[in-house]
């Protein structure tokens, strides 16, 4: 199937909004999220965000389908034009609970600068037009990225879209993130020590991540925080505080996600996070900064998902990744207009 572009995909979805009844746009607007009664107060928070959302941003939803994973549906399938790579293989010394560097497994590995570069070559002539490069931690908590950085200059020479996950970053390393000209820099926030123990087994405080932040920001990269609900086990810890705290930096998008357990780990078993704890925060989220891009990420629980999906649009999301067709049917409900994109959620 020939992907569309941009423009071609948002002249698809503003034809199907249209064959929309608009008295079906208003009863699902105005009702004030009446499916959403089953929690107290939920369906008054979303619709203080919703308007909000509908206030200050256009009536455009991003969808972003990057390649690390297939995706199908009626509307759009991806075709491997964003892919994520890992700079250390299956490597990760951390090993942290939630994961165990299974999530390296589904990558491309090039655990060297020159293998890099001769990826990059080859996949830029395949047609592909970005990279998410991230891979395992050291033991300090730090993506090795400082060996690579002339292969990330080399990457952007080919006009390739490089985003780039940095755990604890140094100096140096914001430095020369800066001057390779990466397009976007992912830093994973954590805001209780305890989680830092237990889940990433690193002998740091929520400061550290705090100073990597500033760190990052200083040297004025474009910096996309995200924030994982529930990361303690599926239990709501410091996520809350976190936020707040993000919300007083100058940064234009910020990226929620939420445990989703994953087989073969110490928390495969775990549930997730209560989903309508997941709305709850995400509409708080946009309330806090009704300015900041509010993503929601592939990783979130399974249960109610379509449930789930339509409460983050109500709560005001400005992109999310790898939408049910019922969700994109709900969006344009709403009067939103999607844009479906090969790209990760953190790069709108």
């Amino acid at each position: 199937m020939k992907i569309p572009t941009s423009n071609l995909m948002e002249l698809k979805c503003f034809e199907l909004r249209q064959k929309y009844d608009e008295k079906m746009i208003e009863k699902t607007t105005i009702e004030g999220w009446t499916e959403f009664d089953q929690s107290a107060n939920l369906s008054n928070l979303l619709k203080e965000a919703w308007n909000l959302r509908r206030i200050t941003f256009p009536d455009f939803i991003h969808f972003a389908v990057p390649g690390g994973r297939y995706f199908e549906g009626k509307y759009f399938c991806n075709s491997g034009r964003f892919l994520n790579v890992s700079i250390t293989g299956a490597s990760c010394a951390l090993l942290c609970d939630h994961c165990q560097g299974t999530m390296l497994n589904r990558m491309i590995p090039a655990p060297t600068p020159e293998k890099l570069q001769e990826l990059g070559t080859n996949l830029r002539k395949k047609g592909v037009t970005g990279l998410l490069i991230t891979g395992g931690c050291n033991h300090q908590g730090q993506v090795p990225l400082k060996p690579f950085l002339s292969a990330l200059t080399y990457l952007k020479s080919l006009n390739l879209t490089i985003h780039v996950h940095t755990g604890l970053a140094d100096k140096e390393t914001a430095v020369g993130l800066k001057q390779a000209g990466v397009d976007k820099v992912f830093l994973d926030m954590i805001g209780d020590t305890a989680t830092i123990r237990r889940v990433y087994h690193l002998d740091c405080e929520p400061s550290d991540y705090i100073d990597t932040l500033e760190i990052l920001l200083t040297e004025g990269l474009d910096v996309v925080p995200h924030v994982v609900l529930g990361l303690n086990y599926g239990k709501i810890m410091a996520e809350e505080k976190l936020i707040k705290t993000l919300c007083d930096y100058p940064l234009e998008t910020l990226v929620l996600v939420a445990l989703r357990a994953v087989p073969g780990t110490p928390m495969g078993g775990v549930i997730g996070p209560d989903p309508a704890e997941i709305i709850r925060i995400t509409a708080q989220t946009r309330l806090l900064n009704p300015s900041l891009k509010l993503s929601f990420g592939c990783a979130r629980p399974y249960t109610q998902k379509t449930w789930l999906e339509r409460g983050l649009i109500a709560a005001g999301i400005n992109t999310l990744a790898f939408p049910l067709d019922e969700t994109i049917d709900f969006a344009l409900a709403c009067g939103l207009k999607p844009v479906i994109s090969e790209m990760c959620c953190g790069g709108f």
